[in-house]
């Protein structure tokens, strides 16, 4: 059974539109006001699963009928990312408040109140780890991909180089930019897809005329652009894996994405794309010079990140969950049967709430 809950989504989204609240003060409000409202619809069960940020109540209602509970963690420890963030304002000279930090509280209460974390790569793991979490407490379960809507198709006579993603400080454009202003490759063409951050605005216009801005797009509009650019690159800071990287490949394009990119762990570096550290534009130029130079193995290496991502779809992510659900179900007093793939609602005699 599915429910949705749309005053808060209309709300996150709606404030900022008519410039009654900014976009981190609608979030707040969301992540709130969701959990509040869905406090009502949860009973008991065996285990709770929510995703962080929006669980904190019905978590603590699911833990007092005495259900295992399960924080689905989307990025890093909030401390790691904070750390970072704060770091690269200084760098750059900025003054920005960092997203999240009117709901950090928030999130470190949901991750105390939970059972289990599940995170979508070592990497995030890794992260929790260095906060003190006990790392069998952590199970990483990776995302998948729709290759049925992202597939090859012909890719642009222009090289172009793409990223995808809310262009923030987080997500590393500006070395991106650094290196395609280092590679002086006049008809390269770089193409920017997603909202930016007001923060980003002064290091933007150091590269006017570089590159091409486009808003957010459609699903079906974003794997358009993904089959006619000759690579992807996702540059971030902290990314607890990276959804664009997979869709990327299921698209028949290499990618170039950094050592904190939880999907690094999945790619095959220098078979399906490269792996780089982060902050380094000499690593990325280098990179996408060789993949521009070099035609044929640009082909080579996007048919191998097709291949790659062909395995890595969200059935097998479904599957993978419900292997944990019944893990957790077989520890429990009375349910020593339970087999796996027994179903997302209900494994075996145990109730679940999602």
């Amino acid at each position: 059974v599915v429910r949705r809950i749309w005053l808060a989504e209309a709300l996150q989204r709606g404030l900022p539109a008519l410039r009654l609240a900014s976009a981190e003060r609608s979030t707040w409000i969301n992540n709130h006001l969701f959990d509040w409202l869905a406090k009502s619809g949860v009973e008991r069960c065996d285990v709770f699963h929510f995703v962080s940020s929006v669980g904190l109540y019905c978590a603590r209602k699911a833990k007092a009928f005495g259900a295992t509970v399960i924080c689905d963690s989307r990025q890093e420890h909030p401390h790691f990312q904070t750390r970072l963030l704060r770091q690269e304002a200084e760098r750059f000279g900025l003054r920005t408040d960092l997203p999240g930090s009117l709901y950090e509280g928030k999130l470190l209460e949901e991750l105390e109140v939970a059972d289990r974390i599940v995170v979508p790569s070592g990497y995030s793991r890794a992260t929790f780890v260095s906060e003190g979490f006990d790392e069998d407490k952590i199970e990483v379960i990776p995302y998948g991909v729709d290759v049925g809507l992202f597939r090859p198709s012909k890719e642009s006579s222009v090289f172009t180089v793409l990223f995808v993603g809310h262009i923030t400080l987080r997500k590393g454009v500006q070395y991106l930019l650094q290196a395609i202003r280092k590679l002086r490759a006049p008809d390269i063409k770089v193409v920017l897809i997603g909202s930016i951050d007001p923060a980003m605005r002064p290091i933007l216009c150091r590269y006017s005329g570089l590159f091409e801005h486009v808003p957010a797009v459609s699903k079906p509009a974003l794997a358009r652009y993904y089959a006619s650019s000759s690579v992807l690159v996702l540059p971030s800071l902290a990314d607890s894996f990276g959804l664009v990287v997979f869709e990327a490949m299921a698209c028949g394009i290499p990618v170039i994405i950094t050592e904190h990119t939880g999907a690094k762990e999945v790619i095959r570096d220098a078979i399906d794309g490269f792996v780089v550290p982060i902050r380094d534009p000499e690593a990325l130029r280098e990179k996408i010079a060789l993949l521009y130079e070099n035609p044929s193995l640009r082909s080579e290496m996007g048919a191998s990140a097709v291949t790659r991502a062909r395995q890595l779809t969200w059935s097998a992510y479904g599957d993978r969950v419900v292997d944990f659900y019944a893990r957790l179900a077989s520890q429990q007093s009375g349910y020593q049967n339970v087999q796996p793939h027994a179903g997302a609602r209900v494994v075996g005699e145990a109730k679940l709430a999602v």
